[in-house]
Protein backbone atom coordinates (compact mmCIF):
# COMPACT_ATOMS: atom_id res chain seq x y z
CA UNK A 1 0.00 0.00 0.00
CA UNK A 2 3.02 2.30 -0.09
CA UNK A 3 2.89 5.75 -2.09
CA UNK A 4 5.64 7.85 -3.04
CA UNK A 5 4.07 10.82 -2.25
CA UNK A 6 7.60 12.76 -0.55
CA UNK A 7 10.54 13.61 -0.86
CA UNK A 8 11.06 15.69 2.25
CA UNK A 9 10.96 15.40 5.55
CA UNK A 10 7.07 14.62 5.61
CA UNK A 11 6.98 15.80 9.25
CA UNK A 12 7.00 19.43 7.59
CA UNK A 13 3.82 20.94 6.90
CA UNK A 14 3.60 20.02 3.16
CA UNK A 15 3.32 23.63 2.14
CA UNK A 16 6.94 24.60 3.43
CA UNK A 17 9.93 24.91 1.01
CA UNK A 18 12.11 22.36 1.22
CA UNK A 19 15.22 22.24 3.61
CA UNK A 20 18.75 22.06 2.47
CA UNK A 21 20.38 18.97 2.94
CA UNK A 22 23.62 18.50 5.48
CA UNK A 23 26.53 19.19 3.29
CA UNK A 24 28.60 16.67 1.10
CA UNK A 25 26.50 13.68 1.48
CA UNK A 26 22.97 14.31 2.00
CA UNK A 27 20.66 12.29 4.16
CA UNK A 28 18.20 10.17 3.22
CA UNK A 29 15.37 11.80 1.58
CA UNK A 30 13.29 9.47 -0.58
CA UNK A 31 10.51 8.79 1.73
CA UNK A 32 8.36 5.23 1.11
CA UNK A 33 4.73 6.42 2.58
CA UNK A 34 2.91 3.09 4.19
CA UNK A 35 -0.39 3.84 5.20
CA UNK A 36 -3.04 1.78 7.40
CA UNK A 37 -5.79 2.29 5.24
CA UNK A 38 -5.78 3.81 1.44
CA UNK A 39 -9.39 5.28 2.32
CA UNK A 40 -8.00 6.22 6.32
CA UNK A 41 -6.85 9.66 7.75
CA UNK A 42 -4.37 9.27 9.79
CA UNK A 43 -1.62 11.14 10.48
CA UNK A 44 1.05 10.92 7.68
CA UNK A 45 3.29 11.34 10.26
CA UNK A 46 2.31 8.52 12.55
CA UNK A 47 2.14 6.45 9.66
CA UNK A 48 5.10 6.71 7.49
CA UNK A 49 7.84 4.31 7.68
CA UNK A 50 11.58 5.49 6.36
CA UNK A 51 13.50 3.11 4.20
CA UNK A 52 17.29 2.89 4.85
CA UNK A 53 19.10 4.37 1.70
CA UNK A 54 19.84 2.45 -0.26
CA UNK A 55 21.89 3.59 -4.05
CA UNK A 56 20.82 2.38 -7.44
CA UNK A 57 17.25 1.37 -8.63
CA UNK A 58 14.57 -0.21 -6.38
CA UNK A 59 10.92 -1.58 -7.17
CA UNK A 60 8.03 -1.82 -5.06
CA UNK A 61 4.93 -3.83 -6.08
CA UNK A 62 1.57 -3.89 -4.07
CA UNK A 63 -1.63 -5.54 -4.42
CA UNK A 64 -4.37 -4.98 -1.76
CA UNK A 65 -7.94 -5.77 -1.31
CA UNK A 66 -10.34 -3.46 1.01
CA UNK A 67 -14.00 -4.01 2.23
CA UNK A 68 -15.62 -0.93 3.17
CA UNK A 69 -19.14 -0.73 5.05
CA UNK A 70 -19.47 3.09 3.66
CA UNK A 71 -17.68 3.82 0.44
CA UNK A 72 -19.93 7.78 0.19
CA UNK A 73 -19.61 8.32 3.98
CA UNK A 74 -22.91 8.37 4.45
CA UNK A 75 -25.23 8.83 7.57
CA UNK A 76 -26.08 5.60 9.20
CA UNK A 77 -29.49 4.53 7.55
CA UNK A 78 -29.44 6.46 4.82
CA UNK A 79 -28.61 4.69 0.94
CA UNK A 80 -27.09 6.06 -2.02
CA UNK A 81 -30.19 8.21 -4.31
CA UNK A 82 -29.01 6.23 -7.09
CA UNK A 83 -30.41 2.70 -5.33
CA UNK A 84 -26.85 1.00 -5.42
CA UNK A 85 -24.68 -0.30 -2.50
CA UNK A 86 -23.34 1.55 0.23
CA UNK A 87 -20.54 -1.06 0.96
CA UNK A 88 -17.91 -1.90 -1.49
CA UNK A 89 -14.84 -3.88 -2.21
CA UNK A 90 -11.89 -1.96 -3.78
CA UNK A 91 -8.61 -3.55 -5.10
CA UNK A 92 -5.58 -1.16 -5.21
CA UNK A 93 -2.19 -2.59 -7.65
CA UNK A 94 0.58 -0.06 -7.64
CA UNK A 95 4.00 0.06 -9.06
CA UNK A 96 6.76 1.77 -8.08
CA UNK A 97 10.56 2.64 -9.42
CA UNK A 98 13.01 4.53 -7.49
CA UNK A 99 16.77 5.80 -8.12
CA UNK A 100 18.83 7.08 -5.40
CA UNK A 101 22.83 7.89 -6.59
CA UNK A 102 25.69 10.20 -5.69
CA UNK A 103 27.71 11.70 -8.05
CA UNK A 104 30.81 13.22 -6.00
CA UNK A 105 29.32 15.86 -3.82
CA UNK A 106 26.25 15.73 -5.87
CA UNK A 107 23.16 13.72 -5.39
CA UNK A 108 20.21 12.74 -7.88
CA UNK A 109 16.93 11.36 -6.28
CA UNK A 110 13.97 10.07 -8.83
CA UNK A 111 10.88 8.09 -8.07
CA UNK A 112 7.56 6.82 -10.23
CA UNK A 113 4.51 5.41 -8.54
CA UNK A 114 1.78 4.05 -10.57
CA UNK A 115 -1.76 3.01 -8.98
CA UNK A 116 -4.62 1.15 -10.32
CA UNK A 117 -7.97 1.58 -8.07
CA UNK A 118 -11.10 -0.45 -9.27
CA UNK A 119 -14.26 -1.25 -7.30
CA UNK A 120 -16.14 -3.75 -7.52
CA UNK A 121 -19.57 -2.11 -7.88
CA UNK A 122 -18.81 1.41 -8.02
CA UNK A 123 -17.06 1.23 -11.21
CA UNK A 124 -17.39 4.68 -11.87
CA UNK A 125 -14.81 5.60 -9.34
CA UNK A 126 -12.08 3.50 -10.65
CA UNK A 127 -8.91 5.60 -11.53
CA UNK A 128 -5.10 5.06 -12.31
CA UNK A 129 -2.75 7.95 -10.23
CA UNK A 130 0.99 8.96 -11.76
CA UNK A 131 2.89 9.94 -8.84
CA UNK A 132 6.47 11.28 -9.57
CA UNK A 133 9.30 13.46 -8.30
CA UNK A 134 12.84 14.21 -9.38
CA UNK A 135 15.22 15.87 -7.02
CA UNK A 136 19.12 17.18 -7.07
CA UNK A 137 20.67 17.97 -3.61
CA UNK A 138 23.61 20.02 -5.01
CA UNK A 139 26.54 21.05 -3.27
CA UNK A 140 29.25 23.44 -4.26
CA UNK A 141 32.90 23.28 -2.15
CA UNK A 142 32.08 22.99 1.90
CA UNK A 143 29.88 26.70 1.58
CA UNK A 144 27.19 26.14 -0.72
CA UNK A 145 24.30 23.37 -0.69
CA UNK A 146 21.21 23.10 -1.87
CA UNK A 147 18.29 21.38 -3.81
CA UNK A 148 15.76 21.35 -6.86
CA UNK A 149 13.01 19.33 -6.89
CA UNK A 150 10.27 18.91 -9.42
CA UNK A 151 6.92 16.99 -7.82
CA UNK A 152 3.51 16.00 -9.45
CA UNK A 153 1.20 13.95 -7.03
CA UNK A 154 -2.10 12.60 -7.77
CA UNK A 155 -5.04 11.47 -5.33
CA UNK A 156 -8.31 11.13 -5.23
CA UNK A 157 -10.16 13.38 -2.95
CA UNK A 158 -12.29 12.62 0.15
CA UNK A 159 -16.12 11.58 -0.13
CA UNK A 160 -15.83 13.21 3.30
CA UNK A 161 -15.42 16.59 1.80
CA UNK A 162 -16.94 16.82 -1.62
CA UNK A 163 -20.34 15.30 -3.18
CA UNK A 164 -20.81 11.97 -1.81
CA UNK A 165 -20.76 10.18 -5.67
CA UNK A 166 -18.60 11.53 -7.33
CA UNK A 167 -14.99 10.67 -8.54
CA UNK A 168 -12.80 13.63 -8.04
CA UNK A 169 -8.84 13.14 -8.56
CA UNK A 170 -6.41 16.21 -7.41
CA UNK A 171 -3.30 16.50 -9.22
CA UNK A 172 -0.88 18.73 -7.09
CA UNK A 173 2.35 19.98 -9.22
CA UNK A 174 5.05 21.60 -7.02
CA UNK A 175 8.74 22.86 -8.20
CA UNK A 176 10.93 24.41 -5.62
CA UNK A 177 14.56 25.38 -5.10
CA UNK A 178 16.81 26.06 -1.96
CA UNK A 179 20.22 27.36 -0.84
CA UNK A 180 22.25 27.39 2.16
CA UNK A 181 25.40 29.33 2.82
CA UNK A 182 27.36 27.86 5.21
CA UNK A 183 29.21 30.83 7.53
CA UNK A 184 30.48 27.87 9.92
CA UNK A 185 30.65 24.13 10.19
CA UNK A 186 27.31 24.06 12.21
CA UNK A 187 25.75 27.36 11.10
CA UNK A 188 24.27 28.61 7.84
CA UNK A 189 21.63 30.97 6.21
CA UNK A 190 19.05 29.81 3.85
CA UNK A 191 16.85 31.04 1.35
CA UNK A 192 13.94 29.11 -0.86
CA UNK A 193 11.72 29.29 -3.16
CA UNK A 194 8.69 27.68 -4.65
CA UNK A 195 5.90 27.33 -6.67
CA UNK A 196 2.62 25.15 -6.17
CA UNK A 197 -0.48 24.18 -8.38
CA UNK A 198 -3.63 22.04 -7.59
CA UNK A 199 -5.88 21.17 -9.86
CA UNK A 200 -9.23 18.55 -10.01
CA UNK A 201 -10.74 16.65 -12.16
CA UNK A 202 -14.21 17.15 -11.64
CA UNK A 203 -16.11 20.23 -12.78
CA UNK A 204 -17.62 20.78 -9.22
CA UNK A 205 -14.14 21.25 -6.96
CA UNK A 206 -13.15 23.74 -9.66
CA UNK A 207 -13.50 26.58 -7.08
CA UNK A 208 -10.89 24.68 -4.47
CA UNK A 209 -8.37 24.90 -7.49
CA UNK A 210 -5.34 27.59 -6.25
CA UNK A 211 -2.34 28.42 -7.41
CA UNK A 212 0.27 29.66 -4.83
CA UNK A 213 4.05 31.27 -5.00
CA UNK A 214 6.20 30.94 -1.59
CA UNK A 215 9.57 32.32 -0.90
CA UNK A 216 11.52 31.94 2.33
CA UNK A 217 14.84 32.81 4.24
CA UNK A 218 15.93 32.09 7.70
CA UNK A 219 19.24 30.52 9.68
CA UNK A 220 20.21 26.99 10.05
CA UNK A 221 21.68 25.36 12.78
CA UNK A 222 22.79 21.49 12.63
CA UNK A 223 25.65 20.40 15.02
CA UNK A 224 28.26 17.33 14.62
CA UNK A 225 25.31 15.10 15.89
CA UNK A 226 23.34 14.99 13.69
CA UNK A 227 20.58 17.60 14.87
CA UNK A 228 19.04 19.85 12.81
CA UNK A 229 17.16 23.33 13.31
CA UNK A 230 16.06 26.37 11.00
CA UNK A 231 14.55 29.79 12.13
CA UNK A 232 12.64 30.87 8.86
CA UNK A 233 10.42 33.73 7.48
CA UNK A 234 8.29 32.31 4.52
CA UNK A 235 5.89 34.44 2.88
CA UNK A 236 3.18 33.14 0.16
CA UNK A 237 0.73 34.76 -2.40
CA UNK A 238 -2.24 32.19 -3.39
CA UNK A 239 -5.07 32.58 -5.74
CA UNK A 240 -8.24 30.73 -6.88
CA UNK A 241 -8.33 31.45 -9.96
CA UNK A 242 -11.94 30.25 -10.61
CA UNK A 243 -13.22 31.97 -8.06
CA UNK A 244 -15.22 35.27 -8.22
CA UNK A 245 -15.14 37.68 -5.07
CA UNK A 246 -18.44 37.99 -2.96
CA UNK A 247 -19.31 39.25 0.14
CA UNK A 248 -18.43 35.89 1.68
CA UNK A 249 -15.73 33.93 -0.02
CA UNK A 250 -12.30 35.59 -1.76
CA UNK A 251 -10.32 35.41 -5.04
CA UNK A 252 -6.65 35.47 -3.21
CA UNK A 253 -4.83 35.32 0.04
CA UNK A 254 -1.51 36.12 1.60
CA UNK A 255 -0.19 34.33 4.09
CA UNK A 256 2.78 35.06 6.41
CA UNK A 257 4.61 32.37 8.91
CA UNK A 258 7.27 32.52 11.22
CA UNK A 259 8.49 28.94 11.79
CA UNK A 260 11.02 26.67 13.72
CA UNK A 261 11.46 23.23 12.45
CA UNK A 262 13.59 20.40 12.45
CA UNK A 263 14.66 17.30 13.99
CA UNK A 264 16.22 17.32 17.68
CA UNK A 265 17.15 13.95 19.26
CA UNK A 266 16.11 13.83 23.08
CA UNK A 267 17.89 10.84 23.80
CA UNK A 268 19.39 7.70 22.60
CA UNK A 269 15.50 6.29 22.59
CA UNK A 270 13.23 9.21 21.74
CA UNK A 271 13.40 12.36 19.41
CA UNK A 272 11.10 15.44 18.19
CA UNK A 273 10.54 16.58 14.57
CA UNK A 274 8.61 18.82 12.71
CA UNK A 275 8.05 22.65 13.43
CA UNK A 276 6.21 25.28 15.32
CA UNK A 277 5.02 28.83 14.46
CA UNK A 278 2.63 31.29 13.78
CA UNK A 279 0.56 32.21 11.03
CA UNK A 280 -1.22 34.85 9.97
CA UNK A 281 -3.65 34.74 6.69
CA UNK A 282 -5.10 37.92 5.29
CA UNK A 283 -7.77 38.06 2.43
CA UNK A 284 -8.60 41.15 0.54
CA UNK A 285 -11.79 41.40 0.32
CA UNK A 286 -13.47 39.13 3.11
CA UNK A 287 -11.68 39.82 6.16
CA UNK A 288 -13.80 37.62 8.20
CA UNK A 289 -11.60 34.92 6.53
CA UNK A 290 -8.37 35.84 7.50
CA UNK A 291 -6.42 33.73 10.51
CA UNK A 292 -3.76 34.61 12.77
CA UNK A 293 -2.51 32.66 15.11
CA UNK A 294 0.37 29.63 16.22
CA UNK A 295 0.33 26.79 13.95
CA UNK A 296 2.87 23.39 13.68
CA UNK A 297 2.84 19.67 13.65
CA UNK A 298 5.27 18.00 16.12
CA UNK A 299 5.93 14.13 16.02
CA UNK A 300 7.50 12.35 19.24
CA UNK A 301 9.05 9.24 18.53
CA UNK A 302 9.86 6.88 21.47
CA UNK A 303 11.71 3.64 21.21
CA UNK A 304 11.88 2.22 25.07
CA UNK A 305 12.97 -1.07 23.63
CA UNK A 306 14.11 -2.66 20.40
CA UNK A 307 11.17 -4.63 19.77
CA UNK A 308 8.41 -1.74 20.94
CA UNK A 309 8.00 1.68 19.16
CA UNK A 310 5.36 4.95 20.12
CA UNK A 311 5.40 8.00 17.98
CA UNK A 312 2.46 11.05 18.85
CA UNK A 313 2.04 13.62 16.39
CA UNK A 314 0.45 16.75 17.36
CA UNK A 315 -0.72 19.77 14.76
CA UNK A 316 -2.49 22.79 14.00
CA UNK A 317 -2.72 23.94 10.62
CA UNK A 318 -4.62 25.73 8.25
CA UNK A 319 -5.61 22.87 5.71
CA UNK A 320 -3.59 20.09 5.47
CA UNK A 321 -2.29 18.63 1.84
CA UNK A 322 -2.21 15.59 3.59
CA UNK A 323 -5.95 15.41 3.46
CA UNK A 324 -6.41 17.10 0.29
CA UNK A 325 -8.35 20.05 1.76
CA UNK A 326 -7.58 23.51 -0.61
CA UNK A 327 -10.16 25.69 1.21
CA UNK A 328 -9.74 27.76 4.67
CA UNK A 329 -9.67 24.91 6.92
CA UNK A 330 -8.19 24.90 10.46
CA UNK A 331 -7.37 21.17 11.75
CA UNK A 332 -6.48 20.43 15.12
CA UNK A 333 -5.48 16.80 15.60
CA UNK A 334 -3.81 14.14 17.98
CA UNK A 335 -2.75 11.13 17.16
CA UNK A 336 -0.67 8.20 18.35
CA UNK A 337 1.00 5.15 16.90
CA UNK A 338 2.27 1.66 19.02
CA UNK A 339 4.13 -0.61 16.92
CA UNK A 340 5.18 -4.33 19.04
CA UNK A 341 7.66 -6.48 17.13
CA UNK A 342 6.32 -9.84 18.50
CA UNK A 343 9.15 -11.78 16.48
CA UNK A 344 11.91 -11.02 13.88
CA UNK A 345 8.90 -11.46 11.31
CA UNK A 346 5.74 -10.33 12.97
CA UNK A 347 4.70 -6.68 13.58
CA UNK A 348 1.47 -5.40 15.17
CA UNK A 349 0.35 -1.85 14.58
CA UNK A 350 -2.16 -0.09 16.79
CA UNK A 351 -3.13 3.74 15.75
CA UNK A 352 -5.85 5.80 16.75
CA UNK A 353 -6.30 9.69 15.96
CA UNK A 354 -9.04 12.52 16.82
CA UNK A 355 -9.39 15.28 14.53
CA UNK A 356 -11.60 18.57 14.93
CA UNK A 357 -11.55 20.64 11.79
CA UNK A 358 -13.47 24.77 11.77
CA UNK A 359 -14.49 25.64 8.02
CA UNK A 360 -13.55 29.16 7.77
CA UNK A 361 -14.63 29.06 3.98
CA UNK A 362 -18.20 28.28 5.20
CA UNK A 363 -19.10 29.46 1.03
CA UNK A 364 -17.87 26.05 0.21
CA UNK A 365 -19.04 23.90 2.44
CA UNK A 366 -22.42 23.35 4.53
CA UNK A 367 -20.21 22.16 7.13
CA UNK A 368 -19.30 24.38 10.33
CA UNK A 369 -17.26 22.05 11.83
CA UNK A 370 -17.17 18.50 12.43
CA UNK A 371 -15.20 16.11 14.44
CA UNK A 372 -12.85 12.84 13.06
CA UNK A 373 -12.06 9.83 15.42
CA UNK A 374 -10.23 6.82 13.85
CA UNK A 375 -9.14 3.96 15.31
CA UNK A 376 -7.04 1.24 13.77
CA UNK A 377 -5.17 -2.23 14.17
CA UNK A 378 -2.60 -3.96 11.87
CA UNK A 379 -0.38 -6.79 11.51
CA UNK A 380 2.81 -7.75 8.88
CA UNK A 381 4.06 -10.85 8.41
CA UNK A 382 7.80 -10.77 6.38
CA UNK A 383 8.69 -14.10 5.85
CA UNK A 384 11.40 -12.90 3.60
CA UNK A 385 13.35 -9.63 3.20
CA UNK A 386 11.59 -8.98 -0.31
CA UNK A 387 7.80 -9.90 0.64
CA UNK A 388 5.50 -8.59 3.26
CA UNK A 389 1.90 -9.83 4.14
CA UNK A 390 -0.63 -7.84 5.85
CA UNK A 391 -3.88 -7.35 7.28
CA UNK A 392 -5.99 -4.10 8.54
CA UNK A 393 -9.00 -3.05 10.25
CA UNK A 394 -10.19 0.34 10.75
CA UNK A 395 -12.91 2.30 12.24
CA UNK A 396 -13.71 6.00 11.16
CA UNK A 397 -16.63 7.90 13.01
CA UNK A 398 -17.48 11.59 12.29
CA UNK A 399 -19.69 14.39 14.12
CA UNK A 400 -20.99 17.40 12.73
CA UNK A 401 -23.26 20.16 12.95
CA UNK A 402 -26.29 18.53 12.04
CA UNK A 403 -26.76 14.88 11.48
CA UNK A 404 -26.68 14.73 7.46
CA UNK A 405 -22.65 14.60 7.72
CA UNK A 406 -22.55 12.01 10.51
CA UNK A 407 -20.91 8.74 9.54
CA UNK A 408 -19.48 5.84 10.18
CA UNK A 409 -17.47 3.73 8.52
CA UNK A 410 -15.42 0.23 9.10
CA UNK A 411 -12.82 -1.04 6.48
CA UNK A 412 -11.17 -4.49 6.55
CA UNK A 413 -7.83 -4.94 3.95
CA UNK A 414 -5.79 -7.46 3.11
CA UNK A 415 -2.23 -6.34 1.32
CA UNK A 416 1.08 -8.32 -0.35
CA UNK A 417 4.03 -5.92 -0.84
CA UNK A 418 7.62 -6.88 -2.68
CA UNK A 419 10.00 -4.87 -2.88
CA UNK A 420 13.49 -5.31 -5.21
Amino acid sequence: MADVTAVIDSRQQANAVPAAHARGAGRPVLTWMTVACALGSLPAGAAELQSEREEGFGVRLSQSVRWEDNVFRLPDGERPVDGGSKSDRTSRSSVGVTFDHMYGLQRLVAALDVVRRSYAEHDELDSTTKSGVLRWDWATGKQWTGTAQLLRREAPRSFDDIDRRVRSINTLQRAGVSADYWLHPDWSILAGAERTRSRYSDERSAASEYDETAVEAGAGFRPKSGNRLSLVLRSADGEYPNRTATATRDREYTQRDVRLRGDWTLSGISKLSGYAGYTDREHPTVSSLDFSGPTGRLAFDWRPTGKLSFQVVARREIGSEHEVVDNFVLTRGLGLEAAWATSDKVTLIARAERVKRDHGDRSLSSLDEDRRRTYGLSVDYQPLRTVTLGASALRVERSAEGSAFDYTANIYGVDLKLEF
